[in-house]
């Protein structure tokens, strides 16, 4: 293979950033459900978000450890290796020999799964590839590896998003379109008339590709990703097919749902000022003018606590101004959740101690959940 793309494969560029708005578009909406699930069954109590943890913890181990239980194919290590790049070379070293001769063979996808996920991207970003009429020598990882990688890592990643536990959607996305990214480019330089004079770029490029298509499929940005990607890749000539793509999955993953954060965002019920206007806004012909109110109630830097009270009890707003006494300049803001818990502890009276006493986020969290 050849390290540069062709100008015509931009279309190829194109239609995985497709697949990745779809395949980012169910992953999206079945971890709404196990989201929404979650929400209803078991995060209203600490014991079964603690059960969750751990069983997540083991049913995710179990399924990391089963698929290269049964991957039994055992594959020569590259031989060969002079016109190897360095990275190439020192990535050798990674090759997990699981149920294989240790110096001389290596399991495909205990190769995958058993490194760390930074070490995963490598492989996948910088092996060599090619389809089967090529020698093994210049062969990693198969389409069957490929696939048995995929598929599992993630329905991993979908159910564990949202969990009780330390995770995100960045580094999945990433591997996992890395891995669809490399079976697609494997499966063009497999089915070529001339494996020798190869069509397309080489497999590492088809992976960073697809992991431009994935993670912009579940996240639904461009310009962010693109920039993100391209710092990684350190090559600008990528700039226009990982734009493409990233722009072909934001568009095919609307027509179906929203971006992941979007939809933890509503799930939450969190205040979130959209992107764009909506569309009663044009409609009814709105301004900003509408939704703002010319009686703003604020606080000064001293405040009584009667009148605080009064305007807590008169008044919905989650969030209140701070502003300067003399000039009226706004020094910061207040919210309502805040201001409750410090009335409710009764730091402001006298025979509690309260003008020493201090207050951490513990107990804002206790009395007043965010």
């Amino acid at each position: 293979g050849h390290g540069n793309y062709s100008v015509w494969e931009l279309s190829i560029f194109i239609l995985i950033g497709c697949a990745g708005g779809i395949i980012g578009g169910l992953f999206n909406h079945f971890n709404e459900k196990i989201s929404l699930w979650r929400m209803k069954n078991l995060n209203k109590c600490k014991k079964k978000r603690f059960v969750e943890a751990i069983s997540l913890a083991f049913v995710m181990s179990f399924i990391s450890f089963l698929f290269p239980m049964i991957w039994r194919k055992c594959t020569p290590r590259p031989v060969n290796i002079e016109n190897w790049s360095i990275q190439e070379k020192l990535l050798l070293d990674s090759l997990v020999s699981f149920n294989c001769e240790r110096q001389t063979e290596y399991n495909e996808v205990a190769s995958l799964f058993f490194t760390d996920a930074d070490t995963a991207i490598r492989q996948l970003f910088h092996f060599r590839e090619g389809g089967d009429n090529w020698t093994s020598d210049q062969r990693t990882f198969s389409s069957g590896a490929l696939i048995m990688y995929f598929l599992p890592y993630i329905f991993m990643a979908c159910v564990t998003y949202g969990a009780a536990l330390p995770s995100g959607l960045f580094v999945p996305s990433l591997l996992s379109g890395a891995a669809f990214g490399r079976l697609i480019g494997h499966l063009l330089h497999k089915f070529e008339p001339n494996a020798n004079n190869s069509l397309f770029a080489d497999s590492g490029t088809y992976a960073l590709i697809g992991a431009a298509a994935v993670l912009g499929g579940m996240a639904r940005m461009t310009i962010s990703l693109t920039v993100i990607l391209l710092e990684a890749t350190g090559d600008m000539q990528y700039v226009l097919p990982i734009m493409l793509t990233l722009m072909a999955a934001r568009w095919t993953g609307n027509i179906f749902n929203e971006g992941l954060y979007d939809i933890h965002i509503n799930l939450q019920d969190l205040t979130y000022l959209e992107d764009e206007v909506p569309d009663i806004a044009y409609k009814s012909s709105l301004n900003a003018g509408n939704f703002m109110s010319r009686q703003v109630k604020c606080f000064r830097e001293r405040e009584k606590v009667g009148y605080i009270f009064d305007i807590l009890n008169n008044f919905e707003h989650h969030c209140f101004p701070i502003i300067d006494e003399h000039s009226g300049i706004l020094l910061g803001t207040v919210m309502r959740k805040c201001l409750t818990v410090l009335i409710f502890e009764g730091v402001h009276l006298e025979n509690t101690g309260g003008r020493n006493r201090m207050v951490d986020f513990s107990t804002f969290e206790k009395d007043y959940p965010f």
